[in-house]
């Protein structure tokens, strides 16, 4: 199991430039198609904005339980990435100023990589609201700007906790790190901002056209050194 965990990072990292350059090109796409008019992300942009109010002022006068809330989606999302390799939490602590921690058992050591980095890259409050929006009527103003206020928080607490001196970041390495965050970034805010434009439609579309670019690059490349290699078989006479 460790081994096939091991054979998948190692597919994951020599994709992962086809991934930038297929992701990349369609949140770019994106960001050049979004209209100022739709209400949608108007909202959107309200509740981004919102949280800079919002954060001084918790920070301010509330800082013991924001740094609690903050903590708390960071072990959440070491949770969840974890079931997904099949790992059960069996103790889970939070605290609002002397950190976190949850201890999963489970397939030994089988996606650690990912389950340690996983508050770094997944937007597990922004996800959770989307989910929840399919089951509870929302009302739209609301439910985008409240995705845009988690959205920014995510982003604001990843950044204050991206520092190689975090013992996260440290037992990945930075190599993986490096490798890893960025680019599971681009994807999983871009399919937020895809959410934003396009609802249901526009977060599959995203994970799709980003999924094929990313084909078409990698195909294209593996030709470009097929018919390079062949060039020079042929120059020498092989």
């Amino acid at each position: 199991m460790r081994t096939i965990s091991i054979i998948a990072l190692v597919l994951f990292l020599a994709a992962s430039p086809f991934l930038y350059l297929g992701f990349g090109g369609t949140l770019w796409s994106l960001l050049w198609s979004i209209d100022p008019s739709d209400a949608r992300w108007t909202a959107f942009g309200i509740g981004c904005l919102i949280f800079i109010p919002s954060y001084f002022v918790a920070r301010r006068f509330l800082n013991t339980p924001w740094e609690y809330f903050a903590t708390f989606e960071h072990e959440i999302a070491h949770m969840l990435v974890g079931f997904l390799f099949l790992k059960v939490p069996v103790s889970f602590k939070v605290t609002a100023h002397k950190g976190g921690e949850i201890q999963q058992v489970g397939f030994g050591n089988t996606g650690e990589t990912w389950i340690t980095l996983a508050p770094y890259f997944l937007p597990t409050l922004p996800l959770a609201l989307i989910a929840i929006g399919f089951i509870v009527e929302i009302e739209q103003f609301y439910f985008f700007a409240g995705l845009g206020w988690l959205t920014v928080f995510h982003i604001v607490t990843n950044w204050s906790e991206s520092t190689f001196r975090q013992p996260d970041l440290q037992k990945a390495g930075i190599g993986k790190t490096i490798m890893i965050v960025p680019l599971m970034n681009l994807i999983l805010k871009g399919s937020i901002l895809a959410f934003v434009g396009g609802g249901t439609e526009g977060f599959l579309a995203f994970l799709s056209a980003g999924g094929i670019d990313s084909w078409n690059s990698a195909n294209l490349f593996a030709l470009m050194v097929f018919d390079a290699v062949s060039a020079i078989a042929a120059a020498n006479g092989w």
